[in-house]
């Protein structure tokens, strides 16, 4: 069953609509993050938002299971 087509208008009351922004945003960063993972590609994005006026950045967990050093990302790639 197809889903309907969904009317972009601006959405009057404030609170819904920064509930349906966090919504989407956290969509979007998942979408990122599969499109690095399938096509090993580096991404960036950047969302100006009126919510957030600090930059969101990975936990430190998260930012240190990607890095690697020089020679571990040439082993990667030759591989």
């Amino acid at each position: 069953m197809p889903r309907n087509k969904v009317k972009l208008a601006l959405i009057e009351n404030e609170s819904d609509r920064k509930v349906s922004y966090k919504k989407r945003e956290k969509g979007f960063f998942k979408k990122a993050h599969e499109l690095r993972t399938l096509c090993d590609a580096e991404i960036a994005a950047v969302i100006d938002s009126p919510y957030n006026n600090e930059p969101t950045e990975l936990p430190t967990l998260e930012k240190s299971k990607n890095m690697v050093t020089r020679e571990e990302f040439t082993k990667k790639r030759i591989e």
